[in-house]
């Protein structure tokens, strides 16, 4: 049997076909490839011979190929240190099917994925792969450059129906692994029906149940976050390169000021505000004169304890405690008003910091501290003020 002498090519790809004799009829041709986006068509006229003798004559047909395309935009964070310069692989994974695992490669080479810039390349896939559900990143260093990190913001996929997809990423790539990020459609659990849908959902809600746990410092007091330390830390939720060299650079001019003042192993105690004033007579904002302004005011008072840290302690009273024996001349000297009223009408608010008590406190300079564990008495005004 053999081969027929004429062998058609690729235009694409110059891919040549050698097609066996024996084999009259092709109901599927695929490219062995896989790569090409068109094939022209070609005819190919054949003729079989056995022993000399003709059998058979007929003609084949190559038929055009066209691919589908993907355009993938890629925004890399505009942090410092956000710029990677490995190689980046992408997977699109849809309702119909997924893609290949294709290199993000475009005429800017390397600089594709540097700090603020936004690149654009195409993903070929044979046939549509409906709509899309995630995507897979994964980033592979080279011979020379040595893994690196990449803070991704987000990527924008245009399908060849006109549809466009967003997936939100913002976080930290460290390494070679396969990430999976879903597209920012927001799904509730009986909505989200594919497979890799709820597979990605439920790996994300165990990595977070692993990052973040609750910890117990000591009994009785509010519970931290269980970490060694900050660097081991999730990366997205470190101070950023910039953040962190301010800090250090904050801390390192402000001792040095209190050095060449004397003051950074001074062991005296304040005598008065005014002291503190000449101290830090070069770090002052508009912050920080309104609060040694007001800070006197019964009205600024109640408004550092509802936008404090821990506003959660603030509970309505309907009761005075025992140990609290406040009484309504204290309250209201001229008579205006009711203790017992304006505790009926919901404007009375107590803090009760009795966790605080019998804590140790720290030594400083060899000197015990102590804490106190105070009552706290609060008035919402007629018009909305807490005091």
């Amino acid at each position: 049997m053999g081969h027929i002498p004429f062998l058609p090519n690729c235009k694409t790809c110059s891919y040549m076909f050698s097609i066996p004799s024996s084999e009259i009829v092709f109901t599927d041709w695929i490219h062995p490839k896989g790569v090409c986006i068109k094939v022209e068509s070609v005819v190919v006229t054949f003729t079989i011979h056995v022993s000399s003798k003709e059998i058979r004559t007929g003609f084949f047909f190559f038929f055009t190929v066209k691919m589908v395309n993907y355009k993938v935009t890629v925004s890399t964070s505009g942090l410092l240190n956000g710029t990677t310069m490995n190689i980046i692989f992408i997977k699109l994974v849809g309702t119909d099917g997924e893609s290949d695992r294709t290199w993000l490669c475009n005429f800017t080479g390397p600089l594709a994925f540097t700090a603020g810039q936004a690149s654009s390349f195409n993903v070929s896939c044979r046939v549509s792969i409906g709509k899309l559900i995630l995507i897979e990143l994964d980033k592979q260093g080279l011979p020379l450059i040595p893994q690196d990190s990449w803070f991704p913001a987000k990527v924008e996929v245009e399908s060849p129906e006109g549809d466009t997809y967003n997936f939100p990423i913002y976080r930290w790539i460290i390494d070679s692994e396969v990430e999976r990020f879903r597209e920012g459609t927001a799904l509730r659990v009986f909505e989200d029906s594919h497979h890799l849908g709820k597979y990605s959902r439920e790996q994300a809600l165990k990595q977070r149940e692993k990052d973040y746990r609750w910890d117990v410092y000591a009994e009785g007091i509010p519970h931290n976050m269980k970490v060694e330390g900050p660097l081991s830390l999730p990366c997205e939720v470190r101070f950023s390169f910039t953040k962190s060299t301010e800090f250090g650079f904050t801390a390192l001019t402000g001792l040095s000021e209190l050095g060449l003042k004397g003051l950074s192993d001074s062991k005296k105690s304040w005598a008065n505000l005014d002291d503190l004033n000449r101290v830090f007579c070069n770090k002052r904002t508009d912050i920080s004169e309104y609060v040694q302004e007001h800070w006197k005011e019964d009205t600024f008072f109640g408004y550092q304890y509802l936008n404090g840290i821990n506003p959660m302690l603030i509970r309505r009273c309907t009761a005075l405690p025992e140990n609290f024996p406040v009484t309504d001349d204290m309250l209201f000297p001229d008579g205006q008003s009711r203790l017992a009223d304006e505790m009926k009408n919901g404007n009375i608010f107590l803090l009760d910091y009795k966790r605080l008590d019998g804590l140790k406190a720290n030594m400083i300079n060899e000197k015990q501290q102590y804490l106190m564990a105070p009552l706290v008495l609060l008035q919402k005004t007629p018009d909305d003020k807490l005091m």
